[in-house]
């Protein structure tokens, strides 16, 4: 820390005769913020001039790594559906339980530490959610019976409803919440391609040990990343500043602006920060008043459309390839490969000088309609294993765009809620989707599969034109009654 630093009322503390940064010499790093300057400035602007640095690259090491331990996870299953049958001798009626059963304790997780989170912080629930993930999916790999199977499952994904829910907003929304905003779309498609990481991660050990050592062996493999997280998560714990604030904790919101000053080497603005603070933080029912009622609902439509759709066509994939003669496991690995170019491609696509949020996402949506309708009408085998794909390309990006539209759109005093709202309403395809691929599974028609999940797409598609909202280059907004508007451009004052 600098030995002389001057506050906003312009008056010089020399703390040169102090050897170590004292209580004093924190206090005098805050000066800048906390000065009589009448200038006003707004947290994006003080953000903007922090940049990107060490502290950002710290909290992306983490954000990348929960992510890439929740989609790892929530793959476990996707690969189970063949070996667990066959151990068990289950119908795939049957089987389709695990999936539902998981699908409601995940929605039940999402809402829990949603609300939590809101109201009481971010680190604990995260902490709590990835414990929950990492026990709980070793302790699966032991199960003794299907239903046993079923039921320790079920946690793990009460804790990856709780690690998504609160992911996205602490380390996810928290990116924009303590991001710079041209800096924003790209990060969150970063983590998001972590994520895409642990899908690739889950298909390369399916490969590897299915066939081999057995699912249980693949199950276990599965919850490292989360044990690797949950101890990273102690040497990187940090809040996010925007909640600090709103919460009406300014001195703590202040001490971790220097903090992220000093990791990145920059120098904090004078002035005064403009982000109000809220008392009703956390509450579902502000989700569907005006102003955000609107975009709720529409949120909400595109969300549950992009995942009937993924997991329609990704439940039974691995069983359906292998009835055309190619093989599962391998095709399943090749295909989450695929998804690496697509966000490498969203995070171009995303920003504001290219095509922003709202042209990015109707783009992949479109993409992906083209490629299963493709998929549904060639014949030859080879063709099929290629055009499968070129669809993950096009699908998979469409969740990283969502999540960074969605964390922007909505004020930081119901961010954390609005994700888990979101996080609720994807989980409810999955109570469905198990159940209708198995009888589409059973049919004799091979174009029936993709062509039924190629529809959840163009209703999403459609439902894409309720967004009027524009968030890419925006300030976000920090309440409900805050003045801001993300759809005007922000002015930066120095």
């Amino acid at each position: 820390m600098a030995s002389s630093i001057t506050t906003a009322a312009g008056d010089s503390l020399d703390n040169t005769n102090n050897g170590t940064e004292t209580h004093e010499t924190m206090q005098n790093g805050l000066a800048p913020l906390l000065g009589t300057d009448s200038e006003e400035i707004q947290l994006d602007d003080v953000l903007a001039q922090l940049k990107v640095g060490l502290f950002q690259w710290k909290m992306l090491l983490l954000a990348g790594g929960g992510y890439l331990a929740v989609c790892s996870e929530i793959m476990v299953f996707v690969f189970l559906s063949e070996p667990v049958t066959k151990e068990w001798n289950l119908m795939h009626m049957t089987f389709a339980m695990l999936p539902f059963v998981s699908g409601i304790t995940g929605i039940i997780g999402s809402f829990t530490f949603g609300i939590i989170s809101d109201r009481f912080g971010r680190q604990k629930p995260f902490i709590i959610a990835v414990a929950i993930v990492a026990v709980f999916g070793l302790i699966s790999a032991f199960s003794p019976t299907f239903w046993s199977l079923v039921l320790i499952r079920s946690l793990v994904s009460l804790g990856n409803g709780g690690l998504e829910a609160v992911d996205f907003v602490l380390l996810l929304g928290s990116y924009p919440e303590c991001l710079p905003r041209r800096n924003r779309g790209t990060f969150m498609v970063v983590i998001t391609f972590c994520g895409a990481l642990g899908a690739v991660l889950a298909g390369g050990l399916a490969w590897w040990l299915l066939p081999t050592y057995g699912w249980r062996t693949f199950v276990g493999a599965c919850s490292i990343p989360s044990f690797l997280v949950f101890i990273c998560r102690f040497f990187i714990s940090y809040e996010s500043p925007r909640y600090l604030f709103v919460s009406g904790k300014k001195k703590e919101a202040l001490h971790l602006l220097s903090i992220i000053a000093q990791q990145n080497k920059t120098s904090m603005p004078t002035g005064e920060i403009i982000c109000p603070s809220s008392q009703e933080r956390g509450k579902l029912q502000e989700l569907f008043k005006a102003p955000v009622l609107k975009r709720t609902i529409f949120s909400s439509l595109v969300w549950f459309f992009q995942s009937a759709g993924f997991w329609g066509v990704t439940i039974y994939l691995p069983e359906y390839m292998g009835s055309l003669g190619i093989n599962p496991y391998f095709n399943m690995f090749t295909v989450f490969i695929g998804e690496l170019p697509g966000l490498f491609l969203a995070m171009i696509l995303i920003e504001p000088h290219m095509l922003g949020r709202i042209k990015c996402l109707r783009f992949f949506s479109m993409g992906t309609i083209i490629t299963l309708v493709l998929f549904a009408f060639i014949n030859l085998d080879f063709l099929k294993a290629v055009c499968v794909i070129v669809v993950y390309f096009f699908m998979v990006p469409i969740y990283s765009i969502l999540n960074t539209y969605t964390s922007e759109v909505y004020p930081t005093d119901i961010r954390s809620i609005a994700m888990a709202w979101v996080k609720s309403v994807i989980s409810v395809p999955g109570l469905i989707t198990p159940f209708v691929g198995a009888s589409i599974l059973s049919s004799n028609i091979s174009w029936l599969y993709p062509i039924v999940w190629a529809c959840c797409f163009v209703l999403q598609f459609l439902c894409t034109f309720g967004f009027s909202t524009e968030t890419a280059g925006k300030d976000l907004r920090d309440s409900r009654n805050s003045a801001q508007n993300p759809s005007r451009l922000p002015t930066t004052r120095f």
